[in-house]
């Protein structure tokens, strides 16, 4: 099925990370390593969804690469920044 191909790319290829960093600090993990993976994969993102679809679907998917960074500052550094000033 066409559309279950298409949603398992456009799943696979978008970032899931941001749990990741609470997981990380309630392990006493490497936070600062998670946040810097969990940017990295969304910028990663922003590149590979619309690659990853063109090669594996035939078709483009636009990417709002502003919301994504704006996003991206809001749910993971901002509060970084906030808790590390406090």
């Amino acid at each position: 099925d066409a559309g279950l191909m298409a949603g398992m790319v456009l799943v696979g290829s978008i970032n899931g990370g941001q749990a990741s960093n609470l997981c990380t600090y309630i392990a006493k993990g490497n936070v600062a390593l998670s946040v810097l993976m969990t940017t990295a994969t969304t910028v990663g993102a922003i590149l590979m969804t619309p690659f990853l679809c063109k090669a594996l679907l035939g078709a483009v998917v636009p990417v709002d690469a502003k919301g994504i960074a704006m996003s991206t500052i809001q749910v993971v550094l901002a509060p970084i920044a906030i808790g590390m000033t406090a």
